[in-house]
């Protein structure tokens, strides 16, 4: 098999390749400068193939680059991610290790940004944090790392979130306000402290 032509396809980077005058692949400018490919240099059917998967890995990971450039993503979310996009399960992780390397990819980050976020912001209960990041499927033992060296208590968000509370009159009542806070994650004895502390202000 020879490369008979190499053309350049519209405004972008992508160049046709014709094979013994048949188009056989669309490739991308850096894959073709990778793998040295020439108008009328002979190529192997083996040589073909690996550089399908070259440029395969390549438009996958370009994919994976623009998914993660967003906003933080934790590793199950991008490897569902990928999968969906069509990405095999040995090229999935291959892209996956390339992440971490570059620390793009970074569940520990992840897990410590959400619960600052979370609690400082969304004034979440630890219970909820906790619930919401294990749907995510990030593993136990970093949720758990990451909460026992943070240094914000429920018992602060309590008292934000009843001085908020007690501006909506329904929520004058204490037992309303005390059944509320426990239906949303925290927990019943540092509610009974967070309510006990705004009597006395």
């Amino acid at each position: 098999m020879r490369i008979t032509k190499i053309v350049k396809i519209g405004q972008n980077d992508q160049f046709a390749v014709f094979i013994d005058d048949r188009l056989e692949m669309t490739l991308k400018a850096e894959v073709i400068l990778d793998v040295g490919l020439v108008p009328n240099q002979e190529i192997t059917p083996q040589e073909l193939e690996e550089i399908k998967n070259i440029n395969n890995k390549h438009k996958f990971m370009n994919l994976a680059l623009r998914y993660v450039s967003k906003r933080l993503k934790t590793e199950h979310e991008t490897k569902n991610y990928l999968k969906k996009k069509g990405a095999d399960e040995v090229l999935i992780n291959k892209i996956m290790n390339r992440l971490k390397e570059l620390d793009l990819i970074n569940d520990d980050h992840y897990v410590k940004s959400y619960i600052h976020d979370h609690t400082s912001l969304s004034l979440y209960s630890k219970r909820k944090i906790m619930y919401e990041l294990k749907k995510k499927q990030i593993a136990m033992d970093i949720i758990e790392h990451s909460f026992n060296n943070d240094q914000i208590s429920d018992l602060d968000n309590l008292k934000k979130i009843i001085k908020q509370k007690r501006q909506v009159s329904r929520y004058q009542d204490n037992l309303k306000l005390m059944q509320y806070l426990v239906r949303v994650g925290f927990n019943y004895q540092d509610v009974k402290e967070a309510l006990k502390i705004s009597d006395l202000d």
